[in-house]
């Protein structure tokens, strides 16, 4: 299988919210970089718990579609736009957000750029952080805060 198709198998999986299929394809030591991440995400298995949130309780109906895709070698770059709602979690009405679901739409790039053996090592995604949170409603430091949390409960 080449590049293109492994990424391809990687969104059908996202796109069915298949946990297990998305992380066939990430390489054990694969590293995840987000713009609301200070640091990136390492290892298969912190992926795996933060994912299965992301999955079930953060952004439930999570749903990429993909706009265009160019692959170059190992590296796979692919325009997205990914729609979703946002759960806000009823722990932040103590400071003072409104909690419950905020839909989005955003325009996304993902470049992946995959090993020796054919798994994704590397995964790096580029958003407008202020339009995301402009249509959430709440400030980027909200975002980067459920974020982090979502990490350190990992």
């Amino acid at each position: 299988m080449n590049a293109e198709e492994t990424v391809d198998q990687y969104w059908q999986a996202y796109r069915r919210h298949d946990l297990d299929g998305v992380l066939a394809h990430l390489a054990d030591d694969v590293v995840v970089e987000f713009p609301t991440s200070q640091e990136p995400s390492r290892g298969k298995d912190s992926i795996r718990t933060v994912w299965a949130k992301l999955f079930s309780t953060i952004i439930p109906d999570i749903s990429p579609e993909v706009v265009t895709t160019v692959a170059q070698g190992d590296t796979v770059a692919c325009e997205f736009v990914e729609t979703g709602t946002l759960v806000i979690p009823a722990e932040a009405a103590a400071a003072g957000i409104e909690p419950g679901g905020r839909p989005y739409t955003m325009s996304m790039v993902t470049f992946f750029h995959l090993n020796g053996d054919g798994l994704i090592d590397r995964l790096r995604s580029y958003w407008d952080t202020g339009n995301f949170a402009g249509q959430l409603g709440i400030s980027i430091g909200v975002i980067s805060a459920m974020q982090a949390e979502a990490h350190a409960t990992a």
